[in-house]
């Protein structure tokens, strides 16, 4: 009988948090900025942003991902960290060899981020609860940083509680009582329910999670889709993915890649050409991983740090560059209206599939095209994405950055 099914209703799921991690990691190292407002980042003259910030920091408004120079105007004594990526390598390290101890079963999320299913160990820790506070305890103790931990049944409601939980706490959602958590909490809250998606909740007078679950599924169905009752379910707490270690295969969710610019630009034919760039990546990527994609999403950022982004559902799922190309294209078009200029560029493929792109038999240009893309991978594999461009990324070559001339 399977793990995750077999003792779905059963489990003992956590969710652990290492709190500003990058920020604590260097307080151990230097404990005079213990109380201060850190940040860790790129100097603002070289358009750093901010990876991570104190606490002390937040009060001001600071945020992850907000430009530096941006948060030094809303802190002038605002302490500015480099960081140190095998730095905080070697500490994420120990704190996983640290929860490895209470269960095998550890997916870890990002370097500050997991999930651990401590089903089957009763014996060990009679309740879940215990072994949490056990584990913040022995982090803090040991490597002095501080862990905040969700408790629930499942993985969705545990990552819910460890948010509630922050910073520095400890939650548990007893079993039966997710629906009840949840309940008051603004849809934002869930996990998978972004700022587009709140604004249409919204405008149906959906606020809160227990009016997400209580709203019909048909009406759901109708204004979003398969993700409507999906997203109804987990309003109410159900959630049976399982946590997922090491040794068992993961399955990307989406693939993508952005780029913000070094020169804040208006020039669509460039826009245009570091799309397909970025494109022709996250296809490379896709067929590398032998998946298919039915979902493209593109995303812009302007100067004045507006982002918009849009999607769209292809007819049938594909990993061939020229198959997504069209329809990222459209987008963009319909996306670069503002008299702005723009920041960053993004793509990011979903919908994602096992499988490989064959095109019609019954056309043998489709099978050069998959002859010739075979290729192009392996040319890049050698020599780097930069060795072959095709189509308007030519023209990114050039220093100008300009278009070049009719011939």
């Amino acid at each position: 009988m399977a793990r995750g099914a077999a003792s779905a209703r059963d489990r003992s799921i956590l969710h652990v948090d290492l709190d500003a991690f990058f920020v604590a990691v260097e307080r151990v190292r230097d404990p005079s900025l213990v109380g201060r407002p850190v940040v860790v980042g790129g100097p603002p003259e070289r358009r750093g942003v901010v990876a991570a910030a104190s606490y002390e920091a937040r009060a001001y408004g600071i945020r992850s991902a907000m430009p530096m120079a941006q948060a030094q105007r809303l802190c002038p004594d605002l302490v500015r960290v480099d960081g140190s990526h095998r730095l905080y390598g070697r500490a994420s390290r120990a704190v996983f060899a640290l929860l490895g101890a209470y269960t095998p079963i550890v997916e870890k999320v990002s370097v500050d981020e997991a999930y651990l299913d401590l089903s089957g160990t009763g014996l060990l820790f009679p309740r879940a609860v215990d072994a949490a506070e056990r584990m913040r305890r022995e982090v803090r103790e040991r490597l002095r940083l501080d862990l905040t931990v969700g408790v629930a049944r499942n993985r969705l409601v545990s990552k819910v509680a460890s948010a509630f939980a922050k910073p520095q706490g400890l939650f548990e959602v007893r079993p039966g009582q997710e629906a009840r958590f949840l309940a008051p909490l603004p849809v934002q809250r869930l996990p998978g329910i972004g700022p587009v998606t709140t604004r249409r909740l919204l405008d149906f007078r959906i606020p809160r999670l227990g009016v997400l679950a209580a709203t019909e599924s048909w009406f759901l169905e109708e204004v979003f889709g398969e993700h409507g009752p999906a997203m109804q379910r987990r309003a109410r707490g159900e959630d049976d993915t399982p946590v997922r270690p090491p040794w068992e295969p993961h399955e990307a969710r989406t693939i993508g890649h952005e780029e913000t610019f070094a020169q804040d630009t208006e020039d669509h034919g460039f826009l245009r050409a570091k799309l397909h760039e970025l494109l022709a990546a996250a296809a490379r990527r896709l067929r590398a991983q032998g998946l298919l994609a039915r979902k493209i999403s593109v995303r812009l950022r302007y100067a004045d740090f507006v982002s918009e982004s849009r999607d769209t559902t292809l007819p049938v799922a594909t990993d061939h560059d020229g198959e997504l190309l069209a329809p990222a294209l459209e987008l963009l078009h319909r996306m670069a209206t503002r008299r702005t200029l723009v920041r960053l560029l993004g793509v990011r493929l979903g919908g994602l599939s096992r499988g490989y792109w064959q095109g019609s038999l019954l056309d043998p240009r489709r099978a050069r095209e998959r002859r010739l893309v075979a290729a192009l991978d392996g040319i890049r594999d050698r020599h780097g994405m930069s060795a072959v461009r095709a189509g308007e990324t030519v023209w990114l070559r050039r220093p100008s950055g300009r278009r070049p001339a009719p011939a």
